[in-house]
């Protein structure tokens, strides 16, 4: 075999290798995109129950408000 075709082969080697390193790293990548998509939707139902939490107060003090308003009148 010539030192050409030697040459060759050892660079469509190292593609190789680098091909799978990229497709690995890929992978990697995807697995961090979907753990931040995944604590993004764990802030996202803190943030709705605390909403809910704090409407259901608001709709509490607004009956008391209303039951003090009837009572004054």
């Amino acid at each position: 075999m010539s030192d050409i075709q030697t040459h060759k082969q050892a660079l469509e080697a190292k593609i190789a290798e680098l091909e799978s390193k990229l497709d690995g790293l890929r992978g990697e990548l995807q697995k961090e995109v979907e753990s931040e998509q995944h604590k993004a939707i764990d802030q996202l139902d803190f943030h709705y129950n605390d909403l809910e939490t704090t409407f259901t107060s608001l709709k509490e003090f607004l009956n008391v408000l209303r039951d003090d308003f009837r009572k004054s009148f």
